[in-house]
C-alpha cells in the first residue's frame, strides 16, 4: 500500500471484531491488484464507471425500442398499454435493484475488511431469497391480475392490448428480478465490462427477437412481451456462468441456513434503491390518470415515450451510481479517506457536467427524438410539449441519484432511503397532485423538474451534516 493512503487509514468501528467468529476472519490484505483498490483519479474512475453507464443506458435503450417496435407493428395505442405495465415491472426490478445494492454494500465491506467467508455466505443467502420472494411476487400478480391492471389506469380500450403482455411478463418475473440483482453483484467486484456483456446479451436480444416476433410472426403485443422475457432469461444464464463456472467471480456459494435478520438487513439497506424504482411506478399510476383525464388514450401513449426518455435520462446517472457505490464501500471497510473523499468530489462534477450536457442535446434535437416514435399530429404535439417541460428536471436528478446512492454504500439506509421516499413519491406526487390542479395538463410535466429541484436542496442538507463523518470533508 502506498504511503500516503496509510496516512489515511482509520479504524473501522462500524463492525466489532466479535461479530465473527476468528476462524472465518482473513486478515490478509487486498492486493493492490484488485479492482476497487486504485486511487480512482478522473481518467481511473471514468474508464472504471463507463461500462455500468454504458449497460444501464442500453437497457433504457432497448425499451425504447420495444416502444418503437410496437408503434409501428402494433398501434400507438398498444404504446399506452406497455407503460400502463411500467408499475408492475416498477416492482419486480426495484425488489431486485434493493437486494442488490444493499445486499452489494454489505458484501463489498467485508470483503474489505478480509470477512471473505461471510461476505460468500451473504451472497449465497441473498440469492436464495430473491428467489423466494420473485415466486411470491409472481402468484399474487398472476391471481389478482384484473384488479391490478384497473389499478394501473388500464380502461376498456388499452386493457385488450395489455392482459397478454401483463401475463407474459409475470412469468418471467424471476429471471427479470434476478437479472436486476446479479449485474449489481457483479459491479460490486469491480468487474463493470462484465456487466455491460451481461446487460448487452439480453438486450441485443430482445431487439432481435422483437423484429422477429412482431414483423415476421406477426404476434403482435405477445411477442414483444416474450422477446423481452427471453431477454431477462439469457442474462441471467450468462450471470449464472458468471459467477459458478467462469473462474473470473471471487464470490463463491456457500449455502447454509437463511439468516432472516442479514436479509432485514440487506432490505433496509438496499431500500432507497426499491423506494426510487418502485415510486416511479406508483408515481407512473397518477401520471397515467391525469394524462388520460387531460388528453384521453391519445396522452397516455404521449407519456409513455415522455418516460422512455425521462428513463433513458436516469439511466445515465444510475449506471454512474451503480459503479461508484462500490468504491465507497470498499474503502469504507478499508478505512481509506483519500479516496473517499477524491471520489466524492470528481463525482460532483461529473453529475454537473453531464447534466448540462444533456439538456443542451435534447433541447437541440427535440423534435427529431420525438419523431422516432410518431409523425407530426397530435400524437407528435402532445409528446413534444411534454418532453419540452419534463427534460429540466435532468438538472438536478443526478446528484440526487448519487447522493442518495452515497448513503446506500456506507450503509446507512435510513437516510438514504428518507431521500428517496421524499424524492420520488413525496414530493413529486405532491407537486404532480398540485400543479396538474393549478395549471392543468402543463402541471403533468412540470412536476417531475419541480420535485427534482426541491429534493436536490434536502440532499445537499444531509451531505453537509454527515461529511465529517463519512470522511468527504
Amino acid at each position: 500500500m502506498k504511503e500516503e493512503n496509510l496516512a489515511t487509514k482509520e479504524p473501522n468501528l462500524d463492525v466489532p471484531a466479535s461479530d465473527v467468529p476468528d476462524s472465518e476472519v482473513e486478515v490478509q490484505k487486498p492486493s493492490e491488484d484488485d479492482e476497487l483498490n486504485r486511487e480512482f483519479h478522473m481518467p481511473e474512475l471514468m474508464k472504471f464507471v463507463g461500462p455500468s453507464i454504458f449497460a444501464f443506458v442500453f437497457i433504457a435503450l432497448y425499451q425504447m425500442v420495444d416502444g418503437i417496435f410496437i408503434e409501428r407493428y402494433v398501434g400507438s395505442i398498444a404504446i399506452g398499454a406497455v407503460n400502463l405495465y411500467y408499475p408492475i415491472l416498477g416492482l419486480f426490478c426495484a425488489t431486485g435493484i434493493m437486494l442488490g445494492t444493499g445486499g452489494n454494500a454489505m458484501i463489498v465491506k467485508m470483503v474489505g475488511e478480509g470477512k471473505r467467508k461471510e461476505a460468500d455466505r451473504t451472497f449465497s443467502g441473498t440469492v436464495v431469497f430473491a428467489i423466494i420472494i420473485s415466486l411470491i411476487y409472481t402468484v399474487v400478480t398472476l391471481v389478482f391480475s384484473d384488479e391490478i391492471m384497473r389499478l394501473c389506469g388500464a380502461t376498456d380500450v388499452n386493457i385488450v392490448y395489455l392482459r397478454p403482455y401483463y401475463t407474459i411478463m409475470n412469468f418471467g418475473c424471476v429471471a427479470i428480478l434476478l437479472q436486476s440483482m446479479l449485474g449489481i453483484f457483479i459491479i460490486g467486484e469491480g468487474r463493470t465490462i462484465s456487466a455491460a456483456v451481461v446487460i448487452m446479451i439480453g438486450g441485443i436480444l430482445n431487439c432481435v427477437l422483437d423484429y422477429v416476433f412482431m414483423n415476421v410472426f406477426h404476434w403482435g403485443i405477445r411477442g414483444a412481451a416474450i422477446a423481452t422475457v427471453i431477454g431477462y432469461v439469457c442474462t441471467v444464464i450468462y450471470a449464472i456462468w458468471y459467477f459458478i463456472f467462469s473462474g473470473r467471480s471471487t464470490y463463491r456459494f456457500r449455502f447454509g441456513k437463511l439468516e432472516m435478520r442479514k436479509m432485514g438487513t440487506i432490505c433496509f439497506n438496499g431500500s432507497s434503491d426499491m423506494i426510487s424504482n418502485l415510486a416511479g411506478g406508483v408515481t407512473a399510476i397518477f401520471m397515467n390518470h391525469y394524462a388520460q383525464r387531460f388528453y384521453g388514450e391519445v396522452g397516455v401513449s404521449a407519456l409513455s415515450v415522455v418516460l422512455y426518455y425521462q428513463f433513458f435520462i436516469v439511466a445515465v446517472f444510475m449506471g454512474y451510481t451503480s459503479a461508484v457505490e462500490p468504491i465507497f464501500s470498499y474503502h469504507y471497510g478499508t478505512g481509506n479517506k483519500e479516496v473517499r473523499k477524491r471520489v466524492y468530489k470528481l463525482s460532483i462534477i461529473w453529475n454537473v457536467a453531464i447534466q448540462t450536457f444533456i439538456v443542451i442535446i435534447v433541447m437541440l434535437f427535440r423534435k427529431p427524438i420525438v419523431g422516432f416514435f410518431f409523425e407530426e399530429g397530435e400524437y407528435f404535439d402532445i409528446t413534444l410539449k411534454g418532453l419540452d417541460l419534463m427534460i429540466w428536471g435532468t438538472l438536478f436528478v443526478g446528484l440526487n441519484s448519487f447522493i442518495s446512492g452515497l448513503f446506500t454504500a456506507f450503509s446507512n439506509g435510513l437516510v438514504s432511503g428518507f431521500l428517496s421516499a421524499l424524492r420520488t413519491l413525496v414530493l413529486l406526487t405532491i407537486c404532480l397532485i398540485a400543479m396538474s390542479e393549478v395549471f392543468g395538463a402543463n402541471g403533468l410535466w412540470l412536476a417531475w423538474p419541480v420535485a427534482e429541484l426541491l429534493s436536490v436542496i434536502v440532499s445537499f442538507v444531509f451531505v453537509r451534516k454527515y461529511k465529517c463523518k463519512y470522511g468527504l470533508d
